[in-house]
């Protein structure tokens, strides 16, 4: 953490020197952060040449050997940042959003092995409707609880038959998932003004502040997070 403070530091700084205010990213926030991971290692597994290959150090005077170093750098004042904001305008997020998005994200992935059958049936359109609606969820509470009871609603439907394809699902997680739900919705509450609480429970009152950037499974089998692929080598 200690780290990621000094990152911040730096590069809050060096924001202000430019004297910018626009956003300077053309893609959505998840992807850009995926993809500077993803650059960050591919200069640092091809700096050097191997056989026949040659190095990006023969480019150092336009591609510092720094760069790897500094793009992980500003991933992770990037990501300090967000959780920063995240502690003044929706504090439940950051105690318990972690688990909740995993929590999305185990049930995502089993439901979507599970109808991965070639099969058509209503599930799948159900899926396909929940998947759809909760694309650009953002970081708020309400997103996150909304893409909980959803998937849980689901997967409880669905229970025998997740169990039956995938002998290591664990049903508690439905149980959670509501259970999570009604945590951040309750807390997301327990922070609006008195006044606007009512209209708090059916409406998010202030927009999102940036797509949360999670690797999907997409099988049981593969758990690790997949980053995207790199650049094709340059002779």
């Amino acid at each position: 953490m200690a780290k990621q403070g000094k990152d911040y530091d730096r590069w809050v700084k060096a924001a202000a020197e430019t004297g910018r205010t626009d956003n300077p990213l053309k893609v959505p926030y998840d992807i850009a952060v995926r993809e500077a991971v993803a650059a960050a290692a591919f200069v640092e597994k091809y700096w050097e040449p191997d056989g026949d290959r040659p190095g990006l150090k023969r480019v150092k005077n336009r591609l510092p050997a720094s760069s790897s170093e500094e793009l992980l750098s500003i991933v992770h004042a990037v990501q300090e940042a967000q959780t920063r904001l995240l502690l003044i305008v929706d504090p439940a997020v950051t105690d318990v959003g972690e688990r909740a998005r995993f929590v999305v994200d185990e049930l995502e992935s089993a439901l979507e092995f599970l109808l991965d059958d070639d099969v058509d049936e209503p599930a799948d359109a159900q899926l396909a409707r929940i998947k759809e609606f909760h694309a650009q969820d953002g970081q708020r509470s309400s997103a996150l609880s909304q893409a909980l009871r959803d998937y849980a609603g689901l997967a409880e439907a669905l229970k025998d038959r997740l169990v039956e394809a995938d002998e290591e699902f664990d049903v508690r997680l439905i149980a959670e998932a509501r259970k999570l739900a009604e945590d951040l919705q309750r807390r997301a509450l327990e922070a609006v003004p008195e006044g606007v609480a009512s209209a708090a429970a059916t409406t998010d009152l202030q927009p999102d502040v940036a797509p949360h950037g999670r690797a999907r499974r997409r099988h049981p089998e593969d758990r690790s997070a997949r980053l995207p692929a790199p650049p094709r080598d340059r002779p």
